[in-house]
């Protein structure tokens, strides 16, 4: 039996019984008053002995009497015990608490007498725990003990205690309430029909009287001991949840259908939105676009209020427009998804956006500028040919105020609405540049199929650099890698979270269960193995998939059978802090539909960081086709991974360790667990039909019909927070930024300060910010990846980037800087590529691009190309006769662009000049010569050229006088010391210069066509010193980028080289061919071939360049003439 109703009892007994049994449980309660309390003063039992001194007898009472009394109990009841009993008015509040305590504990024991159901409106015990425990063990009904052992602070025994209830314990009181309203004094009075009647007055839409009560949770804790009634209630909640998924009501609003009447925000803010649009498009006010756009217009409200839908869709907005705004903007409508569908765009994102910009301008802006200025809408377009480019799209943008004359004032322009809109949403200069093109493209689109289009054949498309943004190209990528530090930290985390994931998933038992498949929990101590139902209803389970709480809650650890545990610095860490990080989702298994927590979020994140592949990719991987390349026969640790989708090259192979592939193979076996129906069908790429891609099974196939919601942004906040923790709280580090904020009453971001689980339950996920986004893994693994590999190798092998790509996301810090000789031989390496394709080098490719942009800067404007390109000469005796001045003058007769520098007189010397200096193509002397900070790296290699050159006469010198003083020829000395000469003032003038250009660099006192990262540039000139070896090395990629640059001392070590890794080869045949080619390119062949099979290292390379070198260098630019000259061992 069940009582439902909140005030009335269902008496069990004769009415006349009633009174007499009321007396007997008041004495029972009385009884343990007094053992528990004794005379104790001022105590509940001595103010009931009070009020009982006062004669109160129950003398002639009736039911009506008891009836009384159990109202006067209740919670801000109306009936007061003076109303019970004239004899007990006046009590005091301390009284009155006592007394209704006293009778509370009476109508228990009138309910385990069986004597009466008592209503909902009767309430429970509170503070005198010890009293309610000893009353449950007198009474000794199954299911009063049982539920009351739940309470956590009652001392009885429980299987189902929970500590998080600490707090208030309002679900066991609302459950203790409950019982008391049933007749299931034992677990087997619990029948099928009471089951049915407390669920559904619990479950269902509408005002429910037990909504508030855990129902679920009540019957599987009340029929935990009995598996026969068990199983009863889990028949129960799984037909439930059965039909809820058949009968699942329709949603809310904007054309969709809501059943219900209660508004929610979204529907709030949409009638809002939408009633601004029709007083704007009226006329009944103006549009004030910055409050607009931001308060009724958001990005997401555009589509929502100015879609145009097909047969039996709504259009709410364009159906109340007026005659001709629906005729013209039905037309652009059509108009732009015709152009859309021309395209056959794989994601319609950002166009669909600019559409409902569009359909708004002319639905909603038009109508009501032409009704404001004319009071009509005789003027609004009637077709394309009215909707002319200048007047609609660019004139803002092209044209000054004033320069066209118009009769009548114009409206705005559509780039010019677009301008106001990405004013008020902070859009950057990308994302405007983007939007502005789909416009321009679509402009484009018209006038191509002017002749076709109806109306359209005047139109024409007039956009102009103009009516971009201007955008600055981005070197680096801006995205926030995981602290170094911490990335194998990480890794391992996330590999404990995926074993966590399955360890909870595989605890729920069913039907045909082997007993070394069986996944055990704890509770109290002891193993058990928890059902489906109770993982999700019951609050003994909470915390795995259930949960108590609305906010983020924790890991309940402790219903483990281990600890979860992860490495740092190969160190074993367990969580101390463990926050929900994974979703819960309905997935068909073995023919029914369970509840169980998605793996697919923390293995994308996992695959991201072993492979570095774009989520998009990895998500669209074909479950059937990813591993058709793996050996499964050997124990490789690389291994062929088949990548279905790439936006630049379609199917691709790449290179993946194979711990990738076995995290790809437990997807798998996850996707297959399915047996939905729906999951044996192939979907088209991106969701799109007619993908170029195809149709297949993606390998992490989500919940929905779109994959919007497949990806791990929401979960990988989580993530960060777990680090975070880890970071700051275990290991007490405080350097660097936080990895997550939480957003405040502002919504601006505040550090996140409290770990605690009460906040946590206060908290969700979206209150969570992070500057790390998921893509910013695909930075952290290339910037792993190239300390080791070339960036070719990665962009083709690993991650399907171009090279240029690689280098974008490739994010240098000092630990990077460490590994400057693995980065010396990849560039040398890179080169070698080029010239053996017959390209130039990187830097001489790029050298001749800086030539081109100088020769168009000078021409147009001298002085401001000396400005932007940081030009310098060196200081003539006259204030004018050096190469800037003759530059700004325009006095040049033809500039030549030659590696280190421009000369002005088309490198024909002046007289002049070959007087001054003493001879022709003294260039590292001449004043005219003209130079800048992008000459550096070719001025730092002739730098290099003139000290060998120096050392070389150097050793002539040493060497002829060794000779006796008569066998010498004094004539012949004097020639080696001015050629000496002449190559120590290029040395030392080529060094100055160098170190000027440095320092201009180095505080930003130009702009430099080749330093995009000033900063990084820096500081690995300040970190490393090149050695011995290191400068051979250096000085080979500076000779293939420069090939005039080299000496016969750089030549001869490059040749001593060559023919010690030969030799090292056992090669000697190859010592004995005679070539052509320069030593610099044999050796730089011999290099790439030996590094490229692995049978050298770095390491070897560097050896064998220290046992060939004997110039040292260091990378920085400083003044070391005086060190290196040789006048020590001139002597003289």
């Amino acid at each position: 039996m069940i009582n439902l109703h909140p005030a009335n009892a269902i008496w069990l007994v004769e009415e006349n019984e009633v009174a007499p049994q009321f007396v007997k449980a008041v004495a029972t309660v009385r009884t343990l008053y007094k053992k528990y309390y004794g005379a104790q003063p001022d105590s509940a039992a001595e103010r009931v002995e009070t009020i009982f001194r006062r004669a109160l007898t129950f003398e002639g009472w009736e039911v009506s009497h008891v009836q009384l009394t159990l109202e006067a109990t209740f919670r801000a009841s109306k009936v007061s015990w003076s109303e019970v009993d004239p004899r007990i008015s006046g009590l005091s509040v301390s009284y009155e608490g006592s007394i209704s305590q006293f009778f509370r504990l009476v109508f228990i024991t009138l309910w385990a007498r069986k004597v009466f159901v008592a209503p909902l409106g009767m309430q429970t015990i509170a503070h005198m725990p010890e009293v309610l425990d000893a009353l449950c063990h007198k009474l000794n009904v199954e299911s009063l003990t049982l539920i009351r052992g739940v309470h956590p602070e009652s001392r009885i025994k429980s299987l189902f205690k929970r500590e998080e209830f600490d707090s208030g314990s309002s679900r066991v009181n609302f459950w203790l309430r409950l019982l008391l309203s049933t007749t299931a004094y034992t677990i087997e009075d619990l029948s099928q029909s009471d089951a049915n009647s407390l669920f559904s007055a619990a479950n269902g839409s509408g005002q429910l009287p037990l909504r508030r009560y855990y129902v679920n949770d009540f019957l599987l804790t009340l029929s935990s001991q009995s598996e026969g009634k068990k199983q009863m209630v889990e028949d129960v909640i799984n037909q439930y949840q059965l039909e809820k998924r058949e009968n699942k009501p329709a949603r809310v609003y904007k054309g969709r259908i809501r059943t219900g009447k209660v508004k929610k925000k979204a529907e709030s803010a949409y009638e809002k939105s939408y009633a601004a649009a029709q007083e704007i498009a009226s006329g009944v006010r103006s549009i004030n676009f910055a409050e607009d756009f931001g308060k009724y217009f958001p990005s997401h409200m555009l589509k929502k209020i100015f879609y145009i839908g097909g047969e039996g869709e709504d259009s709410h907005f364009y159906e109340s427009s007026r005659y001709p705004v629906k005729v013209f903007s039905s037309m652009v409508d059509g108009f732009y998804k015709s152009f859309m569908h021309s395209m056959r765009l794989q994601n319609t994102t950002n166009h669909e956006f600019v559409l409902g910009l569009l359909m708004s301008y002319v639905m909603c802006y038009l109508p009501n500028f032409f009704l404001e200025r004319d009071g009509d809408l005789l003027d609004y377009p009637k077709n394309l040919n009215d909707f002319n480019c200048t007047l609609f799209f660019t004139r803002e943008s092209v044209f000054l105020d004033g320069v066209i004359l118009y009769e009548k004032e114009p409206p705005r322009t559509f780039i010019g609405y677009v301008n106001e809109f990405s004013r008020v949403n902070n859009w950057v200069s990308d994302t405007l540049y983007a939007r502005v093109g789909i416009v321009d493209r679509f402009c484009d689109y018209i006038e191509d199929n002017n002749l076709v289009l109806p109306g359209a054949d005047k139109f024409r498309n007039n956009f102009t650099s103009s009516c971009y943004p201007a955008v600055s190209k981005k070197s680096g990528t801006d995205k926030v890698p995981v602290p170094r530090p911490y990335f194998s930290t990480f890794i391992s985390m996330l590999d404990s979270l995926e074993y966590l994931v399955d360890h909870i998933n595989e605890m729920p038992y069913y039907d045909g269960q082997l007993e070394q498949d069986v996944n055990y929990g704890v509770l109290d101590g002891k193993l058990y193995q928890p059902s489906t139902a109770e993982l999700i209803h019951s609050h003994a389970w909470a915390g795995l998939i259930g949960r108590n709480v609305k906010g983020m809650d924790e890991v309940n650890q402790g219903l483990l059978n281990y600890t979860p545990i992860f490495y740092h610095e190969d160190k074993i860490y367990t969580f101390k802090f463990l926050p929900r990080f994974y979703k819960v989702v309905d997935i068909e298994i073995r023919g029914e539909v369970v509840r169980r927590i998605s793996p697919n979020e923390v293995r994308l994140t996992q695959l991201m960081c072993h492979t570095g592949i774009r989520q998009q990719h990895l998500i669209w991987l074909d479950k059937d086709k990813y591993d058709r390349g793996v050996d499964r026969f050997r124990a490789l640790p690389f291994q062929p991974m088949f990548v279905s989708s790439d936006k630049s090259h379609g199917e691709w192979t790449a290179i993946v360790a194979m711990r990738a592939i076995e995290i790809m193979d437990r997807q798998r076996k996850w996707y297959d667990a399915c047996t939905s129906a729906s999951y044996k069908q192939d979907l088209w790429y991106g969701m799109v039909e007619g993908s170029k891609f195809g149709r297949y099974k993606p390998l992490f196939r989500g919940q929905g019909n779109t994959d919007s919601d497949w990806n791990n942004s929401r979960q990988f906040r989580v993530y960060m927070l777990i680090l975070q923790h880890f970071i700051r709280v275990q290991m007490q580090d405080t350097s660097g930024e936080d990895l997550v904020f939480v957003k405040s009453e502002g919504g601006s971001p505040a550090p996140f300060l409290d770990y605690s689980p009460y906040f946590l339950r206060e908290l969700a996920v979206n209150d969570l910010v992070s500057p790390h986004t998921p893509h910013a893994l695909r930075a952290g693994f290339v910037s792993d990846a190239i300390r080791l590999l070339p960036p070719s190798i990665i962009g083709q092998y690993l991650t399907g980037q171009s090279e240029a790509l690689v280098w974008y996301y490739a994010i240098f810090d000092g630990d990077n800087l460490s590994d400057h000789q693995q980065l010396l031989a990849d560039y040398m390496m890179k080169n070698m590529q080029s010239i053996e394709r017959g390209d130039a080098p990187e830097l001489a490719e790029t050298v001749l691009k800086l030539h081109a942009k100088l020769m168009t800067s000078i021409e147009k404007d001298p002085v401001q190309a000396i400005k932007t390109h940081g030009l310098i000469s060196l200081a003539g005796v006259a204030d004018d006769k050096n190469g800037l001045e003759t530059l700004r003058a325009r006095l040049y007769t033809k500039l030549a662009f030659n590696n280190c520098h421009i000369c002005p007189f088309d490198n024909r010397c002046p007289k002049e000049v070959v007087s001054k200096i003493g001879g022709h193509r003294q260039c590292a002397l001449c004043p005219y010569a003209i130079r800048g900070i992008d000459h550096l790296q070719a001025v730092s290699a002739e730098k290099d050229k003139a000290k060998e050159m120096m050392k070389v006469v150097l050793d002539k010198i040493q060497e002829y006088r060794a000779l006796k003083p008569s066998a010498r020829n004094p004539q012949i000395l004097e020639n080696l010391y001015v050629e000496y000469d002449h190559h120590a003032l290029e040395a030392y003038a080529l060094e100055a210069i160098e170190q000027q250009l440095y320092l201009m660099a180095q505080t930003g006192e130009a702009n430099s066509f080749f330093l995009r990262e000033k900063d990084g540039l820096m500081a690995h000139f300040q970190k490393v010193e090149i050695s011995e070896s290191d400068h051979v090395l250096k000085r080979l990629v500076d000779v293939q980028n420069f090939p005039d640059l080299s000496s016969p001392r750089l030549d001869a070590q490059f040749a001593q080289m060559r023919m010690r890794m030969l030799v090292n080869q056992g090669k000697y045949d190859e010592l004995l061919k005679p070539s052509n080619k320069p030593a610099s390119h044999q050796l730089a062949s011999q290099i790439s071939s030996m590094m490229t099979t692995g049978m050298l290292s770095v390491r070897d390379v560097m050896k064998i360049s220290h046992d060939s070198a004997n110039v040292s260098m260091v990378a920085r630019p400083a003044l070391s003439l005086s060190a290196n000259m040789g006048l020590s061992e001139m002597g003289a």
